[in-house]
Order: structure tokens, then C-alpha cells, then sequence
């Protein structure tokens, strides 16, 4: 199989990339967001294609993959939070894993924008 990365791993090179073309739109110590939520009371089927889109607004190289080229698995689970590892084949037909933390109701990251 392919190059398997953590999300950090992903993110510096989705960085490098950006600088690259000039089109910087964070820096070294900033971590990916997105507008987009994901309702973790959702049933797991029910929430996949979600995470899906998560992925897509975060990572733009992925943006136009389709949703057959990523694979969703639970890694644990908490009272309120979820890790989900997400495994995308990139056109070039490598493999890469991104961990993506989903933080439930009541959780202080949760509550920080309200």
C-alpha cells in the first residue's frame, strides 16, 4: 500500500504546496478549519458522507475525488468526543490516512465559539 500520514504529515504538505504557489492561507502554527459540522449523534453511516465533505473543504487536492476514494473507520470513541482515521486514494494512486477528531456536545473546544 501507499504512504500512510497523520493529519500533521498532511497538513505540512498541503502547506508546502500552497507557499509553493503562493497561495499561503495559514501559517506554521495554525491548524485547518473548516465551517462545515459534523452531528456526531448522527448515526455512523449517516455521518460518513459528512466527514467526506469535511475532508474535501480541508484538503482542496481532494476536493474533486470521488467519494468511493475515501474510506472511513472509527479508531475509538469517548463519552463526547470521536476519532475517525480517513483513508484517501489521491489520483496518483497513493494511499494517505488522516486523522480527524470530531468533538461532541458539551466539550469545551465545542463550546468556545458559542
Amino acid at each position: 500500500m501507499g504512504a500512510t500520514n497523520n493529519i500533521w504529515t498532511a497538513m505540512e504538505a498541503n502547506h508546502a504546496k500552497q507557499s509553493h504557489n503562493g497561495n499561503s492561507t495559514f501559517d506554521d502554527h495554525s491548524i485547518l478549519h473548516s465551517n462545515l459540522s459534523v452531528d456526531t449523534a448522527l448515526p455512523f453511516p449517516l455521518m460518513v458522507p459528512r466527514v467526506i465533505a469535511l475532508c474535501k473543504d480541508l484538503f482542496r487536492k481532494w476536493a474533486k475525488l470521488n467519494d468511493s476514494c475515501f474510506s472511513v473507520d472509527t479508531v475509538s470513541g469517548g463519552i463526547t468526543n470521536l476519532l475517525l482515521k480517513v483513508s484517501v486514494k489521491e489520483e496518483n494512486g497513493e494511499y494517505v490516512s488522516v486523522t480527524v477528531r470530531l468533538y461532541g456536545p458539551n466539550t469545551e473546544c465545542h463550546q468556545s465559539g458559542t
